[in-house]
């Protein structure tokens, strides 16, 4: 960053320091732009950002530490990591403790803080094409621990990483494995390390995990609602991006599941039902008011039933699920890209018989849902594998 005057946090300056100064800030439409800055105004009001060991702190510091997490959080509902709220710019490397013998770059302490070493961080952006950039990767640390204290998380992300985990397990295994691969090896200390790998690479090198990794990048991309095509960065595309991620899916075997009846709790409450009101039958007649009362209460059991069945077919990499069986048939219908299945998760405790909790994303209500199904059908270890080839969680009880 060049030694030159500070600037003034207005939309106006920050604008034009931006266009000069943050590349990542060009490639956004208009609106965009103007969304950025005034996260980025927003950042800077809520955050204490402050030096150590000498270093100081201007407004041109505080614009491009916002900058990049919110490079980062652009897509996303719930972007202000509220819960880290003091960032500390060291001028270099920095001791892990006072007199410690480990030099640091950075860290994410699950106190509320964040450390940077300024040398550091500027060279992430300086250089935009090594795939390391020190503020993508911490930033990538305090959204993924932001939750701590019950400090609101992005209702996306929560329940989405489950699906990147899927798609992020074979190149973590990767690296763990020393096989060869475009992540860094520092990516195989944890799974929350690779996660903030894998989005300095997304960053720098998306063309290049898409070759390598296609469900990987498209996981990335959705998990952040963003991504970059042709120069220009798109954000809110997450529905274009599960439906491209669809066609590079391998077809499964066709599999359908639904209710069994006799696994559900209105079998027994009917069972318990049909004793008293054949005897009440034989003693008073069948119009007694017991008898009718048992009547109505036994087409209210089987109502309860007809609303909660529920039928999962999975065919042609698209998942087809509705609900209701005779009078509420077809309550609920839903036809949804294998790509928005989230997980299977397979209990089983009889050799056909078998209770299945699916989880999806329904993008028209943005919402995810979970369905348990007491299957008469257990799943083919087959249809199961190819599931897992999809890069979907698959869990066998």
């Amino acid at each position: 960053m060049p030694e030159t005057a500070d600037i003034q946090l207005t939309e106006s300056e920050l604008e034009r320091f931006y266009s000069s100064y943050f590349s990542y800030y060009n490639t956004l439409i208009s609106p965009q732009r103007t969304i950025f800055v005034g996260r980025c105004l927003k950042f800077i009001e809520y955050k204490i950002i402050s030096g150590a060991e000498g270093f100081e702190v201007n407004n041109k510091v505080r614009a491009i530490i916002a900058a990049s997490a919110v490079q980062l959080t652009l897509g996303l509902e719930i972007w202000a990591l509220n819960y880290f709220d003091t960032i500390i710019i060291y001028p270099k490397e920095f001791d892990n403790v006072p007199g410690g013998h480990i030099r640091f770059k950075g860290e994410t302490n699950l106190k509320g803080y964040i450390r940077l070493s300024w040398q550091s961080f500027i060279s992430g952006y300086a250089i935009g094409d090594d795939n390391i950039n020190l503020g993508l990767h911490e930033f990538t640390h305090a959204l993924r621990f932001n939750p701590i204290a019950g400090h609101e998380q992005d209702y996306f992300i929560e329940h989405y990483f489950e699906a990147w985990m899927a798609s992020a397990i074979e190149p973590f295994n990767d690296i763990k494995q020393n096989r060869n691969t475009i992540f860094r090896k520092y990516g195989g200390a944890n799974i929350n390390e690779f996660l903030s790998v894998c989005i300095e690479h997304f960053f720098e090198s998306p063309d290049e995990i898409k070759e390598h990794y296609p469900l990987l990048y498209y996981s990335t991309a959705i998990l952040l609602n963003q991504h970059k095509e042709s120069g220009v960065t798109e954000i809110g595309v997450r529905q274009k991006l599960f439906e491209e991620k669809n066609e590079l899916l391998k077809a499964t075997a066709e599999h359908e599941m639904s209710t069994k009846f006799k696994r559900t709790s209105t079998f027994g409450m009917l069972l318990v039902t049909l004793v008293p009101l054949v005897y009440t039958a034989f003693v008073t007649g069948i119009t007694s008011g017991a008898d009718l009362f048992l009547v109505a209460f036994a087409f209210m059991v089987y109502l309860r039933f007809d609303f909660y069945f529920i039928s999962a077919n999975i065919k042609n990499k698209r998942l087809f699920l509705t609900k209701g069986f005779l009078l509420f048939k077809n309550r609920t219908k839903i036809n949804i890209p294998l790509s928005q299945l989230i997980s299977l998760r397979l209990n089983s405790n009889e050799e056909n018989d078998a209770e299945c909790e699916l989880i999806y994303y329904n993008e028209k209500e943005t919402y995810f849902y979970s369905e348990t199904i007491q299957s008469d059908k257990k799943p083919e270890n087959d249809f199961l594998n190819e599931l897992i080839s999809n890069k979907i969680a698959v869990y066998r009880g």
